[in-house]
């Protein structure tokens, strides 16, 4: 009996496996398996092989608020020989710590965010005086970049490196936009001054903080362009005692004959990192794995 019954359920697994087989290509469920394996194993390999930030920095090539990248405008003749009263009273140290930390991070994004704004405020009210329709917000596409950089600001930056009000501030100017996108039909260009004023005093927390970290008294006071130069331009600066282990250095300018490297730093290895800002120069940005978003035009005078 018991054989009669293994024949019989032999038979019915036989036929069951002819009928799945007539329904389903084995063959090619076995490659797709494959496949997805292969895809999975590329994209965690994507990371070694892919500079994202200097991809995302080639995309907003020619975006001067694209944040984190390089400056907008080259150190003048004037920054190059004549380091200026902040620059005296900032340590090396100082500029290398504020500017590898999230803060400098910050604000780079919220000064990008408030420089956004006050271009789609302008665009909207020239258009609200021009149409009786008013402006078309669904394809404002810089109220979207302060919202992307307001975004960026809350995830990328480590909240407990921001002061508590920096983050309230970003947080509020985030709803702020947000319910302008779904409710900023009417009065866009009044919802937009609202957001404008939220991000601006994000930026005035952010600045507050970067000035208090590089120990400048508020006689000192400098203003974003003067920061960004104080974190970006070490041009004739003395790095030899420095411990550049974990300083970012990226947008980073130097001079081949006045900024002086550590004893382990190869100047040639240095150039191979980094983009001379005009043939000759002897001026330098260092990028990420050779990313830049330097305009062709970009000249040191």
């Amino acid at each position: 009996m018991t054989d009669v019954f293994e024949q019989w359920w032999a038979k019915l697994n036989l036929q069951f496996d002819t009928e799945l087989a007539d329904l389903l290509d084995l063959n090619v469920g076995l490659r797709e398996i494959g496949l997805e394996r292969d895809q999975a194993q590329l994209e965690s390999g994507l990371a070694s092989v892919l500079d994202l930030s200097g991809g995302l920095a080639a995309i907003l090539a020619g975006n001067v608020d694209a944040p984190r990248f390089l400056p907008a405008e080259p150190p003048s003749a004037q920054q190059c020989h004549d380091p200026g009263p902040w620059r005296e009273a900032v340590s090396v140290e100082a500029r290398l710590a504020v500017r590898t930390s999230p803060l400098a991070h910050a604000l780079h994004l919220s000064h990008a965010t408030v420089r956004s704004l006050v271009r789609a405020r302008d665009l909207a009210q020239q258009e609200e005086a021009r149409s009786d329709y008013g402006p078309n917000h669904q394809f404002d596409t810089d109220r979207m970049m302060a919202a992307n950089c307001t975004r960026a600001l809350l995830v990328d930056c480590d909240a407990k490196a921001l002061p508590a009000q920096a983050v309230l501030c970003a947080h509020d100017l985030l709803w702020v936009l947000e319910y302008v996108e779904d409710h900023g039909h009417a009065h866009y260009a009044l919802a937009l001054e609202g957001a404008l004023a939220r991000a601006q005093d994000l930026l005035r927390v952010l600045t507050s903080e970067v000035v208090g970290r590089l120990g400048l008294s508020e006689s000192l006071l400098p203003d974003y362009e003067t920061i960004l130069s104080l974190l970006d331009d070490f041009i004739g600066a003395d790095l030899r005692q420095e411990n550049l282990t974990r300083v970012k250095l990226d947008g980073l300018w130097w001079s081949e004959t006045s900024t002086s490297w550590p004893p382990h730093v190869a100047i040639e290895l240095q150039k191979l990192d980094s983009v001379e800002t005009a043939p000759g120069s002897g001026i330098y940005v260092i990028t990420q794995r050779g990313m830049t978003n330097i305009p062709d035009s970009l000249t040191c005078a």
